[in-house]
């Protein structure tokens, strides 16, 4: 009861001024939801599938569809934590629209290494800069609950980028830092050698917590630090990265490469890693001095038409004939099947069978195979690696799911 006090003083001391409520609130969902107990699975080679994939140098990267985990990290928050939220977002409309509902939090995924066992090969990382470490070590939801939290994630005093979804509020994670996710990535990549290219959309996050709440003060992501995603990057992943550098070979730009003689065959991306950025508002600032993104380690998610322009976020595939014709034009389109818990709580495919059918090559869930919602939702191709050919681009008419799967 005292450290409930103290979370209620917390929030009445950040919403001064506001009339924020300090009662606690129980989140309430369209359906209940409660955490999930992921069991531990492995992926079986289907019978009949070959040693050595067929065809795979006549298929390009972007001919290919692969489905896999928005925020790949996370795991849910602590029920009081959630509670706590639930309370604040009532009570105030500026927190609300800032963190959304409460019960949308409420997932959490396997480990990155047991997801790969599943057959996931594209993942979402969010990060968080901390260049002397501990920035992110004392929640104040946490300190102001006087709760101690079984799952807080150990390593937060190491240097280096985070990976979590949101400052003070949700926290947990299946992999600390950007080095950590991504060592677990090279680990399982050394191996299984062949593998299918794995791709990665990397969310800069620099999000203060939503007035009138405050938190841990948060960095930006500067000119050098943006430098210092690609040297971490490079250092995780080494040569296998797939480069803008790459993608573009001898053509003048990015844009004119993946329009003309397009992107790498699906037999040279095998057992690599491509990096895309999420943030069209740092595109601007990942560019300068690097035009085309020459010499970056990741590719902008944004740029139709313009020289850096190769991939594109297009996260509500509502449109589904925008992307099935940005897809067709050479572009390589994320998208994402749920948002927010919404569809998985109504069992509503129907946002899931758009995105699949569109063409879009990347396409993320937050209930990918082996993590079905309680009735039964989840995005699954039912193949044992996530990927397949894909149903937009039909060139070359030859492609037979034969050609996307694992050597074994």
């Amino acid at each position: 009861m005292a450290a409930m006090s103290a979370a209620r003083r917390w929030l009445a001391t950040t919403a001064v001024g506001v009339g924020l409520s300090t009662s606690v609130v129980a989140c309430t969902p369209p359906i209940e939801i409660g955490p999930r107990t992921v069991p531990v699975t492995t992926t079986t080679v289907a019978v009949g599938y070959p040693a050595t994939p067929v065809g795979d140098d006549q298929i390009h990267l972007n001919q290919i569809q692969l489905v896999g985990t928005h925020n790949s990290y996370h795991i849910a928050p602590a029920p009081q934590i959630l509670d706590l939220i639930s309370s604040a977002a009532a009570a105030v409309p500026a927190i609300s629209a800032g963190l959304g509902n409460p019960a949308s939090l409420n997932y959490t995924h396997a480990s990155i290494p047991q997801q790969l066992a599943r057959g996931i090969r594209t993942f979402e990382f969010d990060i968080w800069a901390d260049p002397t470490g501990n920035r992110f070590a004392n929640p104040a939801l946490a300190a102001n609950l006087g709760f101690t939290d079984p799952l807080r994630p150990t390593g937060l005093e190491v240097p280096g980028f985070k990976v979590f979804h949101i400052v003070d509020v949700d926290w947990r994670t299946e992999c600390v830092s950007l080095q950590v996710c991504l060592g677990e990535i090279r680990t399982w990549s050394n191996a299984h050698p062949g593998h299918l290219p794995i791709v990665i959309n990397v969310e800069l996050k620099d999000g203060a917590l939503p007035a009138p709440l405050s938190g841990t003060p948060v960095l930006p992501f500067d000119g050098p630090t943006l430098d210092a995603v690609d040297a971490e990057l490079n250092t995780a992943i080494g040569d296998r990265i797939i480069t803008p550098d790459t993608v573009r070979g001898a053509a003048a730009d990015l844009n004119t490469a993946i329009t003309t003689t397009g992107w790498p065959t699906l037999a040279a991306s095998r057992g690599k890693v491509l990096f895309f950025m999420d943030n069209e508002s740092l595109r601007t600032a990942y560019l300068t001095g690097h035009p085309s993104l020459v010499g970056r380690t990741m590719f902008t998610s944004s740029g139709e038409g313009q020289p850096d322009g190769a991939i594109l976020k297009v996260n509500d595939p509502t449109n589904g004939v925008l992307i099935s014709q940005l897809v067709a034009q050479g572009y390589i389109v994320r998208t994402r099947a749920d948002a927010d818990s919404v569809e998985a709580w109504t069992n509503n495919t129907s946002r899931r069978d758009i995105a699949l059918a569109s063409g879009a090559q990347i396409v993320h869930t937050d209930y990918p195979v082996g993590e079905p919602y309680s009735n039964g939702y989840q995005v699954n191709l039912g193949l044992p690696a996530q990927g397949r050919c894909n149903p937009v681009t039909t060139a070359p008419a030859s492609c037979v799911q034969s050609a996307v799967v694992e050597p074994h």
